[in-house]
C-alpha cells in the first residue's frame, strides 16, 4: 500500500510540473490544484471517502472574501462576482484578492496572533513595535518570500528605523530563553520549552540540546540610549582623576589617605548623576528602547540547579541546532545571521512543513498535521502525499505565500462544501473532503462590520501611519543628534545646565517657603500670586532647558546633515502637552531637522488638505446616487466612520479592553495563537445589544448597508445580499416579506449563517 501511495504520488508530480519562479500563471496555478485534487481523491478512494459536494457561486463568493481578504463581500463587490459571465471567474477572484490591500490588513491579522504583536509595549516610546507592524505590513505588500521573511526577522539588529525586524526580538526584552522557545514552536513547530528547566519529559530534548540552541541567540540586547559620546566624556574625567591620585599616592608619606580623601572629593563635585541626569532627562522615553545589538561576548551557562548526566553546572554552551546541518560559524560570524539561515534553509526538516500546515489550516481549518506546533519524531500527516506534495510546491515556488494560496484556493477540494461538526484533533482522521464549518475569527466578524459601515472598508489609516512614522523619525532625529554632538561639549553644557538649575532651586525653594506662610496666615491673594511664581519658575526651568541644551544639539546636527545654512524648524500644529514640566520632552515632537521625515505640513497646508478630502466625498457621494443635498451629512458620516470604523489591523493590537473585538474573542497577544474561536453570552449580547446596530453605526442612513437596501426594489432581497451574499430561498422571502427592516438586519446579523464560514 505504501509503494501505491508513492507511486500515485509520483505520477502527479509528473502530470503536474511545478514551475520554480516567483509565481505561478493563472493555467499553472489551476495545474497545480488539480494535482492536489487528484492526490485526494487517490487518497478517498483508497480510504473509502465521498467528497463534499460543490458549492455554489453564493457560497465561494463568501468564504474566499473572508478567508484571503478577511471580511464578507460588499454588496456590490457579490453582486458583481455573481453577474460575472467570465469562465474562469472564481480563479480570477482569488489573484485580484491576493493582490488589494485587505489581503495585507487580514493577514497582517494572522501574524499578529502568531507573533504575538502589539502596538505598545510597557513603558516605552513604542518606536520599536510602530517599526515592527510596519515592517510586516510592507513584506506583505511586497509579497516577500516567506524564507526571506523569517530570515530578517531572527537576523534582526541595528535600529528600529533601518530595521523594524528589531521588533521580533524587542517583544521579549531580556528573555532571550523564553523567545527561543517560542522561535522554535512558531517556525519550526517544535515544542521545546520544558526542556529550559530540565530534559523534556514527553518528547527527545535534552535540558543541554536547548542551552545550545539558545546560545545562537543570547547575545541579543535591546539599545536603550545613544549617549556613548557623553559617557566617553565623563569616563576621561573619572580616569583623569584616578591618574592623579595615583602619581599623589605613589608621592605621599601618609600612605596615601590625603590623595584618597582628594581623590573623592573631586569626584563628588564631578555630581556624576545629576550630570547624567540632565543628559538623559529630556529624552524621555524616545530612546526606551530604539534598537537591538548583539553581544559578541555574551556567553550562556548552565543553571546552578543543573543537575543531568550530560553535563554540570557552568559548563559554557556553545551554538548548535537540536537538528539537521550544523551551519558553519566562525569566529568572526553573527551568530543570529548563522541561526537564522538554519532555521530558514529548505533542508530544515520542519521549517516547510510548519507554514504549508499553517497555510493550509487557514483555508481548511484544521492542519495536515495536528498539532501543527508539536511536531515530534514520527508525526505523520493525516495525507502524507499531500503534504510532502504541498512542501515540494513551495520550495519550488521559492516560499511565495501568495502563489501557494492561490493553488489552494483554487483546488476543487477547498471549493467543496464545508463538514459540520467537531472533529477531535489528535484523535481522528480529517480526510479533507471540504473545510471545516468555521466560526469567523474576531477580527473577519469586527471587519465585515466594517464593510457594512464604511464605503471604503479597506483604505489604510494613512494619518495613523503619518503619526507612527513621525514617532519613528523624533527617535530617529534624537539619537543622531547626540551621537553627532561632541561629548566633551554635551558634557560641559549639562555642567552649566546644572548651575542654572542650582540657581532655580533657590528661588523655587523660597517661592515654597513663602507659600507656606501665605497659606498659615490665609492670604488667598498673595497665595494665588505665589502660585503662579511656582508656575512661572517651571516654564522658565523648560524653556531655558530647551534654548540652552536641546536647540545646540539639534542645530549641531541639521548643519552636519543639511549644511551650514541649514535650521530647525518647528511643527506649529503640534498639540503639545501643556505642563512646562514635560516641556524638554514634548520640545523634540515639535521640532524638525531636515531629513528625518517630511517637514512638518502648516496649517494652512492642512486646511487645503482636509477642503479637498471633504471635495473628494462629495465626489464618491454623487457617484453612489446620494443628492446634493445629502452631500453634508454623507461627508460627516464618512468623516466619522474613517475614525471609528476602522479594519482590525489599521487599530491598536490588541484592541483595548472593552472593544468588540476584544469581547468577540481577539488575542491579548501575551502568548502564540492565544484567540478565542468559542463563543459566549458576553459575545452575544455584544450583538444583540451594543452600538453596532444604532444610527451611528450599521442604522446609520449613510452607511453602505442602508443605502444599499433603501434603494433596492426588493429589501429582503438586499439585505440577505448584503449579509450572506445570496438571495433569499422562497420560504425565507415568505417568511420574511412584513419583517421590519431594522428587526431583519438585527436577527440575521445574529445568525450562524452570518457568524460562520460555510
Amino acid at each position: 500500500m505504501k509503494m501505491l501511495r508513492l507511486l500515485l504520488v509520483s505520477l502527479c508530480l509528473a502530470a503536474f510540473p511545478l514551475h520554480a519562479r516567483a509565481a505561478l500563471t493563472l493555467e499553472q496555478t489551476q495545474k497545480a490544484a488539480t494535482g492536489i485534487d487528484s492526490l485526494l481523491a487517490a487518497h478517498w478512494k483508497t480510504s473509502g471517502v465521498t467528497p463534499n459536494a460543490s458549492i455554489s457561486d453564493e457560497t465561494f463568493v463568501r468564504r474566499i472574501y473572508l478567508d484571503l481578504a478577511g471580511r464578507i463581500p460588499t454588496a456590490a463587490e457579490a453582486r458583481a462576482f455573481l453577474y460575472s459571465k467570465q469562465s474562469d471567474k472564481r480563479a480570477a477572484l482569488i489573484y485580484d484578492l491576493l493582490g488589494r490591500e485587505s489581503y495585507v490588513s487580514h493577514f497582517y491579522n494572522f501574524w499578529a496572533d502568531i507573533l504575538r504583536l502589539k502596538s505598545h509595549f510597557v513603558n516605552t516610546a513604542n518606536v520599536v513595535p510602530a517599526a515592527y507592524a510596519k515592517f510586516i505590513k510592507e513584506s506583505l505588500r511586497s509579497n516577500k518570500p516567506y524564507d526571506q521573511f523569517v530570515r530578517e526577522l531572527l537576523s534582526a539588529r541595528g535600529y528600529a528605523w533601518d530595521n523594524g525586524a528589531v521588533g521580533y526580538y524587542g517583544r521579549d526584552p531580556e528573555m532571550p530563553l523564553d523567545n527561543m522557545a517560542l522561535t522554535t514552536r512558531i517556525f519550526l513547530g517544535t515544542r521545546i520549552e520544558c526542556a529550559q528547566c530540565h530534559d523534556h519529559p514527553f518528547d527527545k530534548w535534552k535540558q543541554t540540546e536547548f542551552y545550545h540552541l539558545a546560545a545562537y541567540t543570547y547575545g541579543n540586547k535591546l539599545v536603550h540610549e545613544a549617549f556613548s559620546g557623553a559617557r566617553d566624556a565623563i569616563r576621561a574625567r573619572q580616569d583623569a582623576i584616578n591618574n592623579d591620585f595615583k602619581k599623589e599616592k605613589a608621592a605621599s608619606t601618609d600612605g596615601g589617605k590625603a590623595a584618597e580623601k582628594r581623590k573623592q572629593e573631586r569626584l563628588d563635585a564631578m555630581e556624576y548623576r545629576k550630570v547624567v541626569g540632565i543628559i538623559k532627562g529630556p529624552v524621555g522615553q524616545l530612546f526606551s528602547p530604539i534598537g537591538l545589538e548583539r553581544k559578541a561576548d555574551a556567553v550562556l551557562k548552565l543553571p546552578f540547579d543543573f543537575h543531568q548526566d550530560d553535563g554540570k553546572p557552568g559548563d559554557v554552551m556553545r551554538p548548535r541546532p537540536i537538528f539537521g546541518t550544523v551551519p558553519e560559524l566562525q569566529s568572526a560570524d553573527d551568530s543570529a545571521a548563522a541561526f537564522a539561515r538554519w532555521v530558514k534553509s529548505p533542508e530544515n526538516p520542519r521549517f516547510t512543513r510548519v507554514i504549508v500546515n499553517r497555510l493550509w489550516r487557514k483555508l481548511f481549518g484544521v492542519a495536515l498535521t495536528e498539532p501543527l506546533d508539536d511536531l515530534r519524531d514520527g508525526a505523520n500527516a493525516m495525507v502524507p502525499a499531500i503534504e510532502q506534495h504541498l512542501t515540494k510546491l513551495l520550495i519550488e515556488q521559492r516560499y511565495d505565500l501568495k502563489a501557494f494560496l492561490a493553488v489552494v484556493a483554487n483546488t476543487r477540494a477547498y471549493q467543496s462544501a464545508v463538514t459540520p461538526g467537531e472533529f477531535n484533533r489528535g484523535e481522528e482522521t480529517y480526510h479533507f473532503t471540504g473545510p471545516l464549518l468555521r466560526r469567523m475569527t474576531a477580527e473577519q466578524i469586527w471587519d465585515s462590520m466594517v464593510a457594512l459601515a464604511n464605503h471604503e472598508p479597506d483604505a489604510r489609516d494613512l494619518a495613523r501611519e503619518g503619526r507612527d512614522d513621525r514617532r519613528i523619525a523624533v527617535s530617529h532625529m534624537a539619537c543622531d543628534a547626540y551621537l553627532n554632538f561632541a561629548g566633551t561639549q554635551l558634557v560641559d553644557m549639562a555642567y552649566a545646565r546644572l548651575q542654572a538649575e542650582l540657581d532655580l532651586q533657590k528661588r523655587d525653594a523660597a517661592v515654597k517657603e513663602a507659600l507656606i506662610v501665605a497659606k498659615r496666615a490665609g492670604d488667598k491673594q498673595k497665595e494665588l500670586e505665589l502660585r503662579r511664581k511656582e508656575g512661572a519658575l517651571d516654564r522658565e526651568r523648560g524653556e531655558t532647558f530647551v534654548k540652552d541644551f536641546i536647540l545646540p544639539i539639534l542645530t549641531n546636527l541639521a548643519q552636519k546633515k543639511a549644511g551650514p545654512d541649514a535650521k530647525v524648524t518647528v511643527d506649529e500644529t503640534y498639540k503639545m502637552n501643556p505642563n512646562p514640566r514635560v516641556l524638554p520632552t514634548e520640545t523634540w515632537k515639535r521640532l524638525h531637522v531636515p531629513g528625518y521625515g517630511p517637514a512638518p505640513k502648516t496649517a494652512a497646508q492642512l486646511a487645503a488638505e482636509a477642503q479637498a478630502e471633504k471635495a473628494r466625498l462629495v465626489t464618491l457621494a454623487l457617484r453612489l446616487g446620494y443628492t446634493e443635498k445629502d452631500c453634508t451629512g454623507f461627508v460627516a458620516y464618512c468623516e466619522r466612520t474613517a475614525a471609528e470604523w476602522r479594519r482590525a489591523s489599521e487599530l491598536d493590537s490588541p484592541a483595548p479592553r472593552g472593544h468588540f473585538l476584544r469581547t468577540m474573542g481577539q488575542s491579548d497577544r501575551d502568548f502564540v495563537e492565544k484567540a478565542n474561536p468559542n463563543a459566549g453570552i458576553p459575545q452575544a449580547l455584544a450583538l444583540m445589544n451594543g452600538e453596532l446596530l444604532s444610527p451611528r453605526g450599521l442604522l446609520s442612513p449613510y452607511s453602505p448597508l442602508l443605502h444599499g437596501v433603501d434603494r433596492a426594489a426588493d429589501k429582503v432581497d438586499a439585505v440577505f445580499l448584503a449579509l450572506l451574499s445570496r438571495a433569499p430561498t422562497t420560504a425565507e422571502r415568505t417568511r420574511l416579506a412584513n419583517t421590519a427592516l431594522t428587526d431583519l438586519i438585527h436577527g440575521m446579523l445574529n445568525t450562524k449563517q452570518f457568524l460562520f464560514i460555510q
